[in-house]
């Protein structure tokens, strides 16, 4: 090969490196990146560059408005014992043998001066009460010589708490007996509003304590 030869292809080839390259700088290219939002992702591709329109994008202010429209924001406040405590409650019973029928009666949930919970019922009947503030869980029971029953549920609200009663005696084992409502007594009927079994959640109510 003589050197004038050698010569004339190695400037073909740089002209022929050079032309791809400006070529490649011409064409989309799609990258890619990660995305931090406390998990880890999959390395996703990024389409943007290929759109100059911004408002197809998702992220663009008038999608996250309406996005954030989707959402109902709720104030829930936590209860604690504290909350219960000295309380005083009006409490209807639906029982399963006599569900035609509501018992009404009432329940204090007075503190003992050794810092126990005790349950002081209307027909003098004594039991626990005590309130799980992590599940927000209330349970009350009333306790004889023939057995127990607790009327227990989830409480999230202040003046309102419904649930079921569970009972068993020596010679029976745990059953569920009735369900429950109550409201809280000594209270502004006003500020604590209308029970929230009353609300038409589609199913019959139960005719709670008036």
């Amino acid at each position: 090969m003589s050197p004038q030869f050698a010569a004339s292809l190695g400037w073909v080839l740089i002209l022929l490196f050079v032309k791809a390259r400006i070529v490649y700088a011409w064409l989309p290219h799609t990258s890619f990146h990660t995305r931090c939002s406390g998990s880890p992702r999959a390395w996703i591709p990024s389409i943007t560059s290929l759109y100059s329109d911004a408002s197809i994008s998702s992220g663009t202010p008038q999608a996250l408005k309406e996005d954030s429209d989707e959402y109902e924001y709720v104030e829930y406040d936590i209860l604690r014992e504290e909350d219960f405590a000295k309380s005083e409650w009006l409490i209807g019973t639906n029982w399963e043998n006599r569900q035609n029928k509501i018992e009404e009666t009432w329940v204090r949930l007075a503190i003992t001066e050794d810092g126990k919970n005790l349950a002081v019922w209307g027909d003098k009947s004594e039991g626990k009460w005590n309130l799980d503030a992590a599940s927000q869980f209330l349970s009350i029971s009333k306790e004889n010589i023939f057995g127990k029953r607790i009327w227990a549920g989830s409480v999230d609200d202040y003046y309102y708490v419904q649930g079921t009663v569970r009972g068993w005696t020596y010679w029976s084992a745990a059953e569920i007996l009735g369900q429950w409502q109550a409201k809280r007594l000594g209270v502004d009927p006003e500020e604590a509003g209308e029970a929230p079994w009353f609300e038409d959640d589609g199913q019959p109510p139960i005719e709670g304590p008036n």
